[in-house]
């Protein structure tokens, strides 16, 4: 039974983590969508800055940093808006491998669990 137990709760882990991580964006819909209107009002004259730009909206301190400067922060401003973005993006990815690697152990535990029963089993 603490097997079952151990390997639901890897693969819970590993799956929420993991989706966390690798498929869900740190930046809401809004809030990339502002951005991206704010990169092609700033750069509608060059192809070029929008094709390298506009993908970067899906990351928060860019969000922060063309919310910065179109608000007209001063540089220490925009430094900071941009730095606690990346902060809580940091803070964010930490918690998702802390899942993911939760999940690992405990799938670990249930697989060394179910190898000992076997050969205690055996004996």
């Amino acid at each position: 039974m603490q097997k079952r137990i151990l390997v639901i709760i890897g693969l819970v882990l590993l799956g929420f983590g993991g989706y966390r991580q690798f498929f869900s964006s740190d930046v809401s819909s809004v809030d990339q969508t502002r951005c991206e209107q704010l990169v092609r009002s700033q750069n509608s004259d060059s192809a070029e800055a929008l094709t390298l730009l506009l993908p970067k909206c899906s990351d928060a301190g860019m969000v922060a940093m063309m919310d910065a400067q179109a608000s007209g922060d001063d540089a220490q401003a925009a430094a900071r808006r941009i730095s606690e973005a990346n902060q809580d993006e940091v803070s964010t990815h930490l918690l998702d491998w802390a899942m993911i690697g939760a999940g690992a152990v405990a799938l670990g535990a249930g697989a060394a669990i179910g190898g000992r029963r076997t050969r205690s089993g055996d004996a």
